[in-house]
């Protein structure tokens, strides 16, 4: 059985709906969840909550292994969930679940949608926008980034803004992750329940990697597009960002600093000349897959996605001083947003995907990120623009796409 990008999973998946309905509720407050391609799996309760520093990418990998030793023991089916935050001084996040189902995609569709009501499908009120960047401050900050192209060598560098929602109810979790997985049919799905009790979830295009053996798969994104309903635009859209000179530029950036860092650990490392055009339900993007076989077959997927992490994708190039500059410039902890997420297994194995498209859920808020990539000849206006573009993922599965824009009128 085969993901997305090629990841093969191995054992026995919940393959209809009469199994799936033995198995109780989904409680988003308690189980984990992470779907790539036609695969979902879902982790069951919490049996062991943990955190580690990721400055160290070796006490990183070791700590993990050990306490996936003592708490699951030799397992075949041992699984770790975790999320990894951009701030590389920050802890991670690691769950290891009570009981692991891999699962088809359409079979955990039909059983979540079975949990979901129609009195949970009514649209909840918006009460409040709060931006933590409104569009002056964020388009100064672009202002201000562009300035360092001169002055510091930089190539790219990653803005970020987020906003904070704000409902007369409390927000019923499960509907938006429902809506999330029918509204976006490609991309990662995922939902972790985090430390400050709120739910982690979204639909992430990006694959930063996956490791299946010997085997691993990158598929950086950079250069975006807003999609359009009227299908004439669409193709204007496309040919629009194939062809730009900022965003192939952009792209192009990535793809050398993941050629720099994947040539030295892999072998017949294969990177398409050109990018490809990927499509999500709201955005188009410049993508490449990028695919390798490990010198070491022993290599961690963790150890080397958090040295891969953050990429210019998410962070700049060169990566430490941009990393420098968002610290400065933005003004506000990023926190999960553009980290990591995903899992492994004792093997070394797994799947991680950035953090994007998403959204952190508690009670009555709903904190949502987005970002964009920028470079010497970014427009602050059409960057905003496509901040604004890309919390339309959220934005739809919380059913307020329309009352938010009259928020911003």
């Amino acid at each position: 059985m085969t993901t997305q990008k090629g990841y093969i999973m191995h054992a026995g998946e919940i393959s209809n709906l009469a199994q799936a309905q033995s198995l109780g509720e989904f409680l988003l407050d308690q189980d984990c969840l992470f779907v790539s391609g036609n695969n979902c799996l879902l982790g069951h309760g919490i049996k062991h909550r943990f955190s580690i520093p990721i400055a160290n990418t070796e006490y990183l990998v070791e700590e993990l292994q050990s306490q996936m030793r003592v708490h699951q023991g030799e397992s075949d089916n041992a699984i770790a969930f975790g999320v990894l935050p951009f701030c590389k001084h920050q802890n991670a996040q690691f769950i290891i679940p009570k009981t692991v189902a891999r699962w088809d995609k359409s079979v955990f569709s039909q059983w979540l949608n079975a949990q979901v009501t129609e009195t949970d499908a009514i649209s909840n009120s918006l009460k409040a926008v709060n931006y933590l960047q409104d569009r002056t401050h964020f388009e100064q900050t672009v202002k201000d980034a562009k300035s360092l192209f001169n002055r510091d060598l930089l190539e790219k560098i990653v803005l970020s803004k987020q906003v904070d929602l704000e409902f007369s109810k409390p927000l019923n979790r499960k509907h938006v992750l429902n809506q999330l997985l029918q509204q976006s049919q490609s991309g990662y799905h995922f939902a972790f329940p985090t430390q400050s009790d709120a739910v982690l979830m979204g639909v992430s295009p990006e694959l930063l990697l996956s490791k299946q053996d010997q085997t691993v798969i990158s598929n950086p994104l950079a250069g975006s597009i807003p999609r359009d309903p009227c299908e004439k635009v669409e193709a204007q859209r496309r040919a629009v960002l194939f062809s730009s000179k900022k965003d192939r530029y952009e792209h192009a950036v990535v793809i050398k600093d993941m050629r720099q860092l994947l040539e030295p650990v892999c072998d017949n490392l294969t990177i398409p000349a050109e990018p490809d055009l990927l499509s999500t339900a709201t955005m188009w993007h410049l993508s490449t897959v990028i695919s390798g076989q490990l010198k070491d077959p022993e290599t961690h997927i963790l150890g080397l996605a958090n040295q891969l992490h953050p990429t210019p994708a998410l962070c700049g190039k060169p990566t430490k001083p941009a990393y420098q500059h968002i610290l400065d410039l933005e003004g506000h902890d990023r926190g999960l947003f553009s980290g990591i997420i995903g899992w492994c297994d004792q093997h070394g194995n797994g799947e991680w995907v950035v953090v994007i498209r998403c959204g952190e859920l508690k009670e009555r808020v709903a904190r949502l990120f987005a970002g964009a990539g920028i470079v010497a000849a970014s427009d602050p206006k059409s960057e905003w623009l496509e901040t604004e573009a890309k919390l339309k993922t959220m934005l739809n599965a919380l059913s307020v796409q329309q009352a938010y824009s009259s928020f911003n009128k």
